[in-house]
């Protein structure tokens, strides 16, 4: 590795980042069903989240053009922890104010994820790409799956208030780690107008050939990826497989169970050129996405949501190597905020799809939408196979 002090200390201090998103979340949903009683309420939270996440990795580029990485990424930090302890000091406050501020963090976390994405490769080299990205995504799924049943017993022993306090020490935690990255040298460009700045990043990505057709295929995981809402599996587990709610816990565990054991196995499969891996994926999760409607006993249910997270984890972990190692240097923080447009975007419009399709045609249909998604990605994805490959000589 280039600057393995570095990449530590980013790893360490986004897995905090990553466990304070949820952790707070978790709190704020307490709090807000506490005063309002109304679970529509409840839902222009995650609504609100999507919405300004999006907006923020929209207009990444323009503090890309003015800012080293590093320092875009401690702005984003500060904000987050000045804004959630405004929500924590105004949680008796009016709804809407509650909504407006956490729009505000939700849009400086925009700026987070392609920041990290962009970082790897300067820190890591291309080389131990492939590995570094099996040891994040399997944090990411670590720190996601305890953060969840943490937060639910936080709020159950003591408040939401008390978790939205924990979730800004960790934050204040993970902002001092982050000086320890090494700041990586920013090269100055010529002004440009407002116009080039947030457009350029789309020129590019979709000028290259592989990066266009890893965002295709982000953009298509995205949408199937969509009809595994929860709202749609509560459906599911009530309509389809007739059990009691709890069942809906033990399909998520199981999926987010299949993404750890997905993230061990990238490492040990870098050598499969990445159109196999992202191929048979998606031809594998249609697949299981069909059986799923038809699982004859509950329990293979979770077998298959098991399967779902392992292929799935692998064709994402495949992709994202191939976008880190075609890109240009210069050009990864543009690129990984086009990717987080696209996959926002794509991910909050289709659940609105899904919902819909499940209320209107049934939720079989909304599944067999996803599967024949899933089914397109693959066939692309094998007819493009000469520009999906791995670059990763320095």
């Amino acid at each position: 590795m280039n600057n393995r002090r570095s990449f530590y200390f980013l790893w360490v201090s986004q897995m905090m980042a990553n466990g304070g998103d949820v952790l707070y979340i978790v709190g704020l949903i307490q709090l807000v069903y506490v005063s309002s009683g109304s679970v529509l309420t409840l839902t222009l939270i995650p609504l609100t989240i999507t919405f300004s996440r999006l907006v923020g990795s929209f207009l990444t580029p323009l503090l890309l053009h003015r800012f080293p990485l590093r320092q875009i990424l401690l702005f984003s930090m500060v904000g987050k922890i000045i804004f959630l302890s405004a929500v924590f000091f105004s949680k008796e406050e009016s709804i809407l104010w509650i909504l407006i501020l956490v729009s505000v963090i939700a849009f400086l976390d925009g700026w987070a994820t392609p920041i990290r994405q962009a970082m790897l490769p300067e820190l890591v080299g291309k080389s131990d790409l492939p590995k570094v990205n099996s040891l994040v995504a399997i944090s990411d799924n670590t720190i996601n799956l305890v953060s969840w049943p943490i937060g639910a017993f936080f709020v159950a022993l003591f408040s939401g208030g008390t978790l939205l306090l924990v979730t800004i020490g960790l934050y204040i935690f993970a902002w001092m780690l982050t000086y320890g990255i090494k700041a990586i040298p920013h090269a100055k460009t010529e002004v440009q107008s407002l116009f080039q700045q947030l457009s350029g990043g789309w020129k590019y990505s979709f000028s290259v050939k592989p990066i266009r057709n890893i965002l295709l295929l982000d953009t298509l995981t995205a949408f199937a990826g969509a009809v595994w809402i929860s709202a749609i599996l509560y459906v599911y587990v009530d309509e389809v497989l007739e059990k009691s709610t709890a069942w809906w816990g033990y399909i998520n565990a199981f999926y987010s169970g299949g993404f750890l054991i997905g993230g061990y196995l990238f490492a040990k499969l870098m050598r499969v050129p990445a159109h196999l891996i992202i191929g048979a994926g998606c031809f594998l999760t249609s697949l299981l996405t069909v059986w799923f409607l038809f699982p004859h006993y509950a329990s293979i249910a979770l077998v298959i949501s098991l399967f779902l997270g392992v292929f799935g984890q692998l064709q994402l972990i495949a992709q994202l190597t191939v976008m880190q190692t075609q890109t240009d240097t210069d050009q990864l923080g543009h690129v990984f905020s086009v990717q987080s447009v696209l996959v926002t975007g794509a991910f909050g419009f289709a659940t609105l799809m899904f919902g819909w399709i499940a209320e209107s045609f049934g939720i079989e249909n909304a599944f067999y939408f996803s599967a024949l998604l899933s089914l397109g990605a693959g066939v692309f994805a094998f007819s493009k196979k000469n520009t999906l490959m791995y670059v990763i000589n320095n």
